[in-house]
């Protein structure tokens, strides 16, 4: 009885590894916090590590090399160990592979300056989709399903539309369950939860989401065998982020688009001719006014 036990144990225990979609890392950059034993930050990066790599986001079968690469990065800047209390900001990664290549792109990393949760040592992380259980809970299983939406954008039209929806019922959840600032809507943050999920959704701001299809899949994906048609279709994707940038110059879509692709952009085009690197200098100062030097380096 007991082997039959086990048996069923380990087939479980491979069921579940099999079943993971994200590979994740958390990192807890705790310098601005004067304790002596900082325990808590370590029990913490382990448990949002385990929390996501232990839960099956999709309905999909992932193998191993698909797994999407999320890496949280947060930073506390108080620490209440009395009220189990953390704020601070948190960084979040996540890439995708580059066929035909060992290369990895950014499809989003993005800064939220607004994590505040509560934290117990050893505290079980358990999701439920359809409520709120805590903002620590929602926070990290808001930024999964919102980057699983962008990866899976990157690989079909749309593709990701299922998951920003996942993202949207999260913030909706949370903006009437906790007092947490983030989640509410028309907030003046323009990288504000509430702003990055409902600019996802907005058909206005589809074009974005069209680009980074056509960016990955019809761009980054073929430049190992075709450079020349590469970087022509990912000048095409530019025209389409212009036009939302025509019509709310100050999106959060394209806060996103740009935070994950500049530095890329830059290797991307430094290697054209000088026709395509005037064109897309142009066109990128145009769209992305806050990175205008960066793009001068294509020139060199």
């Amino acid at each position: 009885m007991r082997k039959f036990v086990a048996l069923i144990a380990l087939l479980l225990s491979i069921t579940s590894i099999h079943a993971q979609d994200v590979n994740c890392k958390t990192i807890i950059l705790d310098n601005q916090i004067q304790l002596t034993d900082k325990r808590i930050f370590r029990s913490l990066e382990q448990a949002i590590s385990e929390f996501v790599n232990n839960t099956k986001w999709t309905g999909d079968k992932i193998q191993t090399n698909e797994k999407i690469e999320l890496t949280i990065q947060i930073i506390p800047s108080k620490y209440d160990q009395q009220g189990n209390y953390i704020e601070g900001n948190a960084q979040i990664i996540c890439q995708r592979p580059v066929y035909g290549s060992t290369y990895t792109t950014n499809t989003l990393n993005i800064l939220d300056e607004d994590w505040k949760f509560n934290y117990v040592e050893f505290q079980r992380m358990d999701y439920n989709e359809n409520s709120f259980t805590n903002n620590l809970i929602a926070l990290v299983a808001f930024y999964v399903n919102y980057a699983i939406g962008l990866d899976y954008d990157s690989y079909a039209p749309l593709g990701g539309t299922l998951y920003f929806n996942k993202a949207l019922g999260i913030a909706n959840q949370a903006q009437s369950s906790d007092g947490s600032s983030g989640w509410k809507p028309f907030q003046r943050n323009i990288r504000a939860r509430y702003n990055l999920i409902d600019n996802a959704l907005n058909p206005r701001f589809e074009p974005i989401r069209q680009a980074y299809y056509k960016y990955h899949r019809q761009g980054l994906d073929i430049m190992y065998k075709d450079p020349e048609s590469a970087r022509k279709a990912i000048f095409s994707c530019l025209e389409m982020v212009q036009k939302v940038f025509k019509i709310a110059p100050n999106t959060a879509m394209l806060i996103v688009f740009f935070e994950a692709k500049s530095d890329e952009l830059v290797n991307i085009y430094k290697g054209s001719s000088p026709t395509e690197k005037s064109k897309a200098i142009e066109l990128l100062n145009e769209i992305n006014v806050a990175n205008i030097n960066k793009y001068e380096k294509i020139r060199s």
